[in-house]
């Protein structure tokens, strides 16, 4: 039956006993008036009425009592059934109507309330909206310009057309294309963590890669930091092949992205290790442990935060944008792992990269193609 069949038979039925109101309506719809009339009394006035209807039952319950010949009706038994309601139905009464009134501005409180959550989160759905379409926008307005910037100063550093005249000139093409790089580096991270938070972004370009070698490039990418901060890097790699089903572009983005964080924060002559390890339940751990500043607990809520930054005198001159560490939560949240972090402050950070055993595949039999590093 199509949906338009439905509501007409619906509707026809609905015609068809509008004439003939059930007895369960009418008793319904009689309470519901008695109800809205003692609403509109105050309390004084809905509690007498009430006490005039329980004494007026008192009294006649009383007479048809004394009908049976179970005792004698008289003037000082009806005066004695007035004075026991009025001093037992008072208080009940007066009560039962403060709690039925509560009670209902109670649930009209409830209904506004439910109505501006209602209208806030739809309010807030368009605001999302809006600001990917933006995003989206930005990304196409400042890639395309950027991507000439990057593309020309690289021409120029690199003398592809010929030699430059000046040897300054040099040195500003090679700044144009570090901060063109670096523009569009944050670019692609505000992108990536907006996709994620609007479900825009999934996991189906996972596919199986070898992690021990991901983990190599991302030490490879981070070297030129670790050197410039004169901080010891290393990797701690199993003996045996691992490897991942997941979109690798984004686990190798993750271990960057908190390499490069954990030398940020790490002063001169620190370290900063990188541990690949199997659990016994199967579950993958990527562990990145440094022996940099560290974090309050108050520290890591802002830093999980986008766009957050915890100061202090190791990281005042870092440039970056707090993006690194909710990216790389987000990206694991995305593949139905856990980001776990550890941190105490002046006793350096580890972060916990969990994998599930379902996205790991580890033979402890088959060498690694990665050679053991440290």
């Amino acid at each position: 039956m199509s949906f338009a069949m439905a509501i007409d038979r619906a509707s026809q039925t609905g015609r068809l006993s509008a004439g003939k109101p059930r007895k369960a309506d009418r008793r319904a719809g009689v309470w519901a008036e008695i109800n809205r009339c003692f609403g509109q009394l105050s309390l004084a006035g809905a509690t007498a009425i009430l006490l005039v209807f329980a004494v007026t039952v008192a009294v006649g319950l009383n007479w048809a009592l004394g009908q049976t010949g179970i005792f004698s009706f008289d003037l000082r038994v009806m005066t004695a059934a007035i004075i026991v309601t009025v001093m037992t139905a008072t208080p009940i009464i007066v009560y039962s109507q403060i709690v039925i009134r509560e009670l209902k501005s109670s649930r009209r409180t409830l209904r506004l309330m439910t109505e501006r959550l209602a209208l806030a989160f739809d309010n807030a759905e368009r605001a999302n909206d809006a600001k990917s379409r933006f995003l989206a926008n930005m990304s196409h307005e400042l890639r395309t310009p950027l991507n000439a910037i990057i593309g020309f100063s690289d021409i120029m550093q690199n003398e592809l057309l010929g030699a430059m005249q000046n040897p300054r000139y040099l040195g500003y093409a090679a700044d144009i294309n570090a901060s063109g790089q670096h523009l569009l580096a944050i670019i692609n991270e505000i992108l990536d963590l907006a996709k994620i938070e609007s479900g825009q972004e999934t996991t189906e370009n996972e596919e199986e890669f070898d992690l021990l070698a991901a983990a190599e490039v991302a030490r490879t990418m981070v070297r030129p930091l670790a050197e410039r901060q004169r901080v010891a890097l290393d990797l701690v790699l199993p003996p045996f092949d691992v490897r991942l089903v997941a979109v690798a572009r984004m686990i190798r983005q993750i271990m960057i992205n908190i390499l490069s964080n954990a030398l940020k924060f790490t002063p001169e002559g620190g370290s900063v290790v990188l541990l690949v390890e199997l659990r016994d339940n199967g579950n993958l751990v990527v562990s990145i442990t440094d022996t940099g500043v560290g974090m309050s607990a108050e520290d890591l809520k802002v830093a999980l935060t986008p766009f957050g930054q915890v100061p202090n005198a190791q990281s005042g001159n870092q440039p970056g944008t707090g993006l690194g560490l909710p990216l790389a939560k987000a990206m694991m949240d995305l593949h139905g792992g856990r980001l776990v972090v550890r941190s105490k402050p002046g006793e350096g950070t580890t972060i916990a990269l969990v994998f599930p055993a379902s996205r790991v595949h580890a033979d402890p039999a088959r060498p690694a193609l990665v050679a053991r590093a440290s």
